[in-house]
């Protein structure tokens, strides 16, 4: 486990109710993987007293300083708290913890974003640019104005969706993704999907995936009271199969998953 201190360099709303914080960390901080995750303590006090986990929108590295970037909605107390905070503020985190993204050689990735969940997406699209892998990102929101990060993406095939048809495509990012997987004739052996959003939108494309046995996986999102797996906390039901009656933790065997796997109509 590596708790580290770390420091509020920025904290600032991106949009209504959403904030991008960045905190400077140590060089002990090891290299994060694009999907996984931090454990954050969100404030001084003492209250609230668990922390809170988020996944990376960013990591860079200048020298001998290292700073991760957090994309996150105030829906709670804990990411209310974290919304106050201001810059020079002292916290600590534990981290990088989980599992991220695993993209196989010599496939197009195909990048699947709903609303904040695009935070883990956008990391590893820059990732996919370092290595000048060409990939497609598709992205979904209810407005233009919840677009977050999309000047960010660069080297790839971007698309957009919005319910209401304020920019892009009018209806949902699933719908692109079926226009994408037939229009570009892809085939389960030349793509794969990478996504994150709403467990209901997750659950359709983990469905879209397994009828057509595509390698699909999604980074899930859920109560973690520990990180590291130790209070059995955060488990994901699994489908029927050769795992059914196991169940991992998401912390620890997650939070990226074969979306294909994972028994959505029972994840809380």
């Amino acid at each position: 486990m590596n708790l580290v201190s770390c420091s509020v360099v920025s904290n600032h709303e991106v949009s209504a109710g959403n904030f991008l914080i960045t905190l400077q960390v140590p060089r002990s901080f090891a290299r994060p993987q694009p999907g996984q995750f931090v454990h954050l303590r969100v404030g001084e006090d003492i209250e609230p007293l668990l922390r809170r986990p988020y996944s990376l929108e960013g990591f860079t590295e200048r020298g001998a300083l290292r700073a991760v970037r957090v994309y996150f909605s105030v829906v709670g107390r804990g990411s209310g708290v974290l919304a106050r905070q201001e810059k020079g503020t002292k916290l600590d985190l534990i981290g990088p913890l989980g599992i991220g993204f695993t993209p196989r050689p010599r496939r197009v990735p195909i990048l699947v974003a709903g609303g904040r969940g695009v935070a883990p997406l956008l990391f590893l699209s820059r990732r996919l640019r370092e290595r000048k892998r060409p990939y497609v990102f598709l992205f979904g929101a209810r407005s233009r104005t919840d677009l977050y990060g999309v000047r960010e993406i660069r080297g790839g095939r971007l698309h957009l969706a919005t319910d209401d048809g304020s920019i892009g495509y009018e209806g949902s990012v699933l719908d692109l993704l079926e226009r994408e997987w037939t229009g570009a004739r892809h085939t389960p052996l030349t793509a794969e999907i990478f996504t994150c959003g709403p467990h209901g939108l997750l659950h359709a494309i983990s469905d879209f995936a397994r009828e057509r046995g595509i390698r699909c996986e999604a980074s899930l999102e859920g109560p973690m009271a520990c990180g590291v797996g130790a209070c059995r906390g955060c488990p994901v039901p699994l489908l029927p199969g050769p795992d059914s009656g196991r169940y991992p933790a998401m912390c620890v065997e997650g939070p990226v998953m074969d979306a294909t796997i994972v028994d959505w109509a029972r994840l809380p």
